[in-house]
């Protein structure tokens, strides 16, 4: 069935220049850290804070330690805003059409395989100019294409002439589903230590943080929650070294315990390169009792399982199973470019 909507509404190609590429990595979590509460005094003082090193801790392997992490889960959004249309009030609203998926990777007897994974493809949109029953006819056409709609809505709200806020929410329901799909994938096995790459809190409805030990790698990095002598110590890390932990209650209220280490030593790079912040949920950390000695494994795990793949552009802050699911999860994707094809094709573009 084709996608009349797009038509009926002067729906038009979109041609990304690309000398002014579309920013990729914005995430919605971004806008809610201004109100971020921190804490940097958890561990030591914050006058004191220094280096710690974590590969010195002695009589142990993460096979050995029944804490370490066996599970690892990633998501994956690969999608462009490909048309535009125009609602009846004029407002230019972008349609954004992707790829989301989530994966679980399992560690056993030293090999990293996939015991979960799923993916779907969408269309997020602002829905809001529009009226419902042409929505819903859309939604259904959509369908019957093997696509799902993810309405969208702008950031403040209300519709507007602006272009990219409306592309921006387009992308945000976009990502803020996959998130969800990640959710699930945690919530298959939440009692298993687990990686997660990314922010605990835009996937806390998969576990729960007072029981479940589930852990957070952040590899980008939005803000600054560090003093200026937290800045100099975090200048100063080197490969297999860790700031101090510290407390973060974000403006969602879900507390983590929070902490940088550096993975690799970068040579020829910025300062701010070559680290991850690792989150575990307070609650969890508080009810099982943890302390430093906790903190230095589980460094010292995520530092064993750094990727050491040089042709990967991220390898210095990524760890190796997380690019594994990468990869699988990628593998399932089909070619951008067909599904951009068989969707003009579709909607008379």
């Amino acid at each position: 069935m084709s996608l009349d909507f797009i038509q009926n509404n002067g729906g038009c190609r979109l041609v990304v220049d690309t000398s002014q590429p579309i920013p990729q990595n914005y995430s919605s979590d971004s806008d809610n850290e201004t109100q971020d509460e921190i804490d940097l005094g958890w561990e030591v003082s914050e006058t004191q804070w220094h280096t710690i090193p974590i590969t010195d801790v002695m009589d142990w392997r993460p096979s050995d330690w029944n804490e370490s992490p066996i599970r690892f889960v990633d998501g994956k959004d690969v999608g462009q805003t490909v048309a535009w249309v125009r609602s009846p009030d004029g407002y230019p609203v972008p349609i954004r059409l992707a790829q989301i998926g989530s994966i679980v990777m399992t560690l056993n007897n030293g090999e990293v395989r996939r015991n979960y994974s799923t993916m779907e493809r969408v269309v997020s949109m602002v829905v809001d100019p529009f009226r419902w029953d042409e929505i819903e006819s859309f939604a259904s056409s959509l369908q019957k294409n093997g696509i799902r709609l993810l309405p969208a809505y702008p950031l403040d709200g209300q519709a507007t002439y602006e272009f990219e806020k409306l592309r921006r929410a387009a992308q945000n329901r976009s990502k803020d589903e996959m998130g969800v799909l990640e959710e699930a994938a945690i919530a298959q096995d939440d009692n298993t230590p687990t990686i997660v790459d990314g922010r605990l809190e835009s996937r806390s409805g998969g576990f729960d943080r007072g029981l479940s030990p589930i852990f957070g790698v952040v590899k980008t990095h939005y803000r600054n929650y560090l003093h200026p002598a937290g800045m100099q110590v975090l200048y100063q890390l080197e490969a297999g070294q860790r700031t101090p932990f510290f407390s973060l209650t974000p403006f969602q209220r879900f507390p983590v315990l929070t902490w940088y280490l550096r993975l690799s030593d970068g040579v020829g790079t910025t300062p701010t390169w070559g680290f991850v912040r690792v989150e575990v949920s307070l609650d969890w950390f508080q009810n099982n009792r943890k302390d430093e000695t906790f903190v230095n494994r589980l460094s010292r795990v995520i530092y064993e399982y750094r990727s050491k793949e040089k042709s990967y552009r991220r390898a210095p802050v990524s760890i190796h199973p997380i690019v594994r699911a990468e990869e699988s999860l990628g593998s399932q994707f089909q070619p951008e470019n067909r599904i951009i094809a068989q969707f003009y094709r579709e909607a008379g573009l």
